[in-house]
């Protein structure tokens, strides 16, 4: 794809509307965006830093924080404690979980050599379950291919916490998921750390 081509559909991209939950990047990984961003070979689709959430299962539909059917009554884009999750361990308000999220980044490429590259950086990083899709795009005048590189890791954690307003849980055993959630958030920067280093040496 030539270089006008791909300058003008990242403009049309950014032009669009943001329709995370955030409607913002997450504060960590705003440098590595801009970064990737400030390169005409690459721009970012979708991010999101990692994170430790709580869900609740509801149906209630005047709840300000929805996504697919589960109200976020928690949400940490750093390690947290386990006190910041046990206040929100209220079974009343729906069925409970646990989640941690690692890392995800969507970066569309101008060629398929520029999606290699950055794909070798994400897998040296540790992130081993990234790939490149290839879709085709049409307009009326020609057809050119849309190269997306997804860098993603698969270490998570999905716990349920309560159901049918119990809790389903101890205390010792929210200690152990949040503990093990903080040890995968800090191995989760580690990477997109290593990711950062080994993308800027490139691009």
């Amino acid at each position: 794809m030539s270089v006008k081509m791909f300058a003008n559909q990242k403009q049309a991209a950014f032009a669009g509307q943001d329709l995370s939950r955030k409607g913002s990047v997450d504060e960590p990984i705003r440098e590595l965006v801009d970064c990737i961003n400030s390169s005409e070979r690459y721009f970012t689709t979708s991010s999101c830093s990692g994170r430790i959430v709580v869900l609740a299962e509801t149906v209630e539909e005047e709840l300000s924080v929805q996504k697919e059917g589960c109200k976020w009554v928690y949400v940490s884009h750093s390690k947290c404690s386990c006190e910041e999750i046990y206040s929100k361990l209220d079974p009343s308000i729906g069925d409970l979980s646990f989640k941690f999220e690692a890392f995800v980044l969507h970066v569309q490429c101008r060629t398929l050599d520029d999606a290699q590259l950055m794909l070798s950086c994400g897998v040296q990083a540790g992130f081993r379950n990234s790939g490149i899709s290839l879709k085709s795009r049409k307009n009326s005048h020609q057809e050119w291919p849309k190269i997306i590189v997804a860098i993603r890791s698969t270490h998570g954690i999905e716990a349920p916490l309560s159901a049918n307003g119990k809790l389903l849980v101890t205390s010792e055993y929210v200690d152990h998921v949040v503990t093990k959630a903080n040890i995968l958030m800090e191995e989760n920067f580690k990477r997109i750390s290593r990711f950062q280093q080994n993308l800027m040496q490139q691009i």
